[in-house]
C-alpha cells in the first residue's frame, strides 16, 4: 500500500480529490486536511509515501512542504495540484515530483502514479544513487522554482539573503549556507569562502591572487568568486593544482 496525505485549502476540492483517489486500491489515505500546518507537523511521525498537495495555499505554499521533506531527508514524494498553468513549471517534468492541473481526474491521477512507479523502478536499476532526488528550491518574483544542483553555478551571501545564481537568473534561498554545503557537496559543489559555495563544474578559469589565494571565473558570469585561505588547500587538491 502507498500511504498518502492529501492537502488542499478548499474542502470541496479536497473531497473531490479523495473521492478519485479511493478508486485506486493501492492508495491508503492516512491523513486528509485543509490545514497545511497539520500536514507539516505530521510528516515526521507519519512518514507518508506520497502527498497530493495544492501548490498555492494562503498560509503555507506547497513548495514549502517539498522543502520540509528535503530538510527531513524523507523519501516522501509530492504530486502538486494547481488551478494555474503558470505554476506548472517545466522543471517538474524532469524531477521526482509531478503536477496535475485542476480539475483532477482519474486519468490524470493514473498518469502521475505510473510516472512515480517508473521512476522508482529506474532507481532500483542504478545503485548506488545517493542524493539522487535532492533539488534546490528558490524564489524569484514571489514564485517558487525547483532547480537541479547541476544547473546552479554558485551561491552567495548578500546582506541578509542567500542567493543562488544560475545562467537563467537568481533565486533567493532559505536555510543557512552550511545546510546547502552539506547537501550540495555530493554534486560537485565546494565551500570556497565563508560567503560562497561554487559548483566546481561551472568554473571557467582560475586566477592567482595575493597571499596565495585565488579568484574563480564562472561560465557566463561577471562575478569573481574568491577562494579564501581557509579553503585553499582543499581547493588545490580537488583541482590537482
Amino acid at each position: 500500500m502507498i500511504r498518502v496525505i492529501t492537502l488542499d485549502d478548499e474542502q470541496l476540492a479536497l473531497d473531490n480529490l479523495n473521492f478519485i483517489l479511493r478508486k485506486f486500491p493501492e492508495l491508503d489515505i492516512i491523513l486528509s486536511t485543509t490545514a497545511a500546518n497539520t500536514a507539516l507537523d505530521s510528516l515526521q511521525s507519519l512518514k507518508p509515501d506520497l502527498i497530493f498537495a495544492d501548490i498555492s495555499m494562503p498560509e503555507i505554499n506547497g513548495m514549502e512542504i517539498a522543502e520540509k521533506i528535503l530538510e527531513l531527508k524523507l523519501s516522501t514524494k509530492i504530486i502538486f495540484i494547481t488551478a494555474y498553468e503558470q505554476y506548472a513549471l517545466d522543471a517538474f517534468r524532469v524531477n521526482a515530483v509531478d503536477y496535475i492541473l485542476k480539475p483532477v481526474t482519474t486519468s490524470k491521477i493514473r498518469h502521475s502514479l505510473d510516472k512515480i512507479t517508473s521512476l522508482s523502478q529506474g532507481r532500483a536499476d542504478h545503485t548506488p544513487k545517493a542524493h539522487g532526488e535532492f533539488r534546490i528550491i528558490g524564489t524569484q518574483n514571489n514564485r517558487f522554482y525547483i532547480i537541479r544542483p547541476e544547473e546552479g553555478q554558485f551561491i552567495k551571501m548578500e546582506l541578509r539573503d542567500l542567493i543562488l545564481v544560475t545562467q537563467s537568473g537568481e533565486y533567493v534561498l532559505r536555510h543557512s549556507i552550511s545546510y546547502w554545503e552539506e547537501n550540495l557537496v555530493p554534486y560537485g559543489w565546494f565551500r570556497c569562502h565563508k560567503g560562497y559555495l561554487v559548483n566546481m563544474n561551472q568554473i571557467e578559469a582560475i586566477y592567482p591572487m595575493f597571499n596565495s589565494t585565488y579568484n574563480v571565473k564562472i561560465k557566463n558570469q561577471k562575478d569573481a568568486i574568491p577562494v579564501s585561505r581557509t579553503y585553499i588547500k582543499e581547493f588545490r587538491a580537488l583541482l590537482n593544482i
